[in-house]
């Protein structure tokens, strides 16, 4: 297995990651490939979505596959490492910047997600006809675990939220946990009510993550913006760095804003505002005045919908 440890295996891994890239310019499909453990084989791929890569050496574990024409960056950032197969992969949920690379790993002989999801995902056009065979094969009801000792994963589902098949992937032994799009940043959350997601049920799903989950102190989320900007191929120390990873206490907060969130939605419709009153006139406390709320007048619209309102 080709796995680089060490400061001098580092530069050879910033010179191999630069010379993959270096044959991308012109290509807006740029990972950056970042590690996450100390042993150097938890990797977070950013760009696209987030695509986490547990590299052993039975085989990479892939969680979520990026969007349709991401499967040559991915497969590029993984080469710099290893050149074992993908032989796993975990899908966080169904939508299809998570999914679709799922087709580009023909070696993966389990692909693993929530019954919800693989419901969703069996609709895509993307997994009509032969690409089937990329749909999930290993189903989690509330809770799987995969592998041992310092690499097990444990999958939890919580209930619905941004999808109604969101799994959160825990790292027990490197403290770490992937939330997907259920914890996406210090921001409105996306409720995907198309697929299933809900305003109403978002609060008590990450109160009971909260109150399951036990001693994970940094969280790695579906999409991360800061670490998926183009990277200059010239400078691989742009292109290999530390990863963005939030807190606990950030988890923590978030699941008060969305509590607060939904309890301002529900003051707005007794005090028999609409939809749209609601939406530009919503008043929460000042500790989330630094949340990006692009995203709220949607939340809000959605959870009066919900509501029956």
């Amino acid at each position: 297995m080709k796995l680089f440890v060490g400061a001098a295996a580092l530069l050879a891994l910033l010179s191999s990651i630069a010379a993959v890239l270096e044959g991308q310019k012109g290509d807006d499909r740029i990972v950056r490939i970042q590690t996450l453990d100390v042993r150097d084989i938890l990797y977070v791929l950013t760009g696209g979505s987030n695509t986490l890569a547990l590299m052993r050496d039975e085989g990479v574990l892939l969680v979520d596959t990026k969007p349709p024409g991401w499967d040559r960056p991915i497969l590029d950032a993984i080469r710099a490492v290893t050149d074992r197969p993908v032989t796993t992969i975990i899908n966080t949920q169904a939508n299809v910047d998570h999914v679709s690379g799922n087709i580009a790993f023909p070696t993966a002989t389990e692909i693993v997600a929530h019954a919800n999801a693989k419901a969703r995902m069996e609709k895509m056009d993307v997994f009509r006809g032969a690409n089937a065979k990329f749909l999930p094969n290993r189903l989690v009801t509330d809770k799987l675990s995969l592998l041992s000792g310092a690499d097990r994963i444990d999958l939890y589902y919580f209930g619905p939220g941004h999808t109604d098949g969101d799994l959160v992937v825990v790292f027990p032994e490197k403290r770490l946990a992937h939330f997907g799009d259920l914890f996406p940043s210090k921001a409105a959350p996306v409720i995907d009510t198309a697929s299933g997601g809900s305003g109403v049920a978002f609060p008590e799903t990450l109160a009971k993550a909260l109150a399951e989950i036990k001693n994970v102190t940094r969280i790695t989320t579906g999409h991360d913006e800061s670490s998926a900007t183009m990277a200059n191929p010239s400078s691989p120390s742009a292109i290999f760095a530390n990863p963005r990873t939030m807190r606990w206490s950030d988890l923590q907060e978030f699941a008060d804003f969305n509590r607060d969130f939904l309890a301002a939605v529900r003051q707005a419709i007794a005090a028999g505002k609409s939809a749209d009153e609601a939406a530009t006139s919503l008043q929460l406390p000042e500790r989330y005045k630094s949340y990006d709320m692009q995203q709220a007048p949607s939340n809000v619209r959605a959870i009066y919908r919900e509501l029956g309102r």
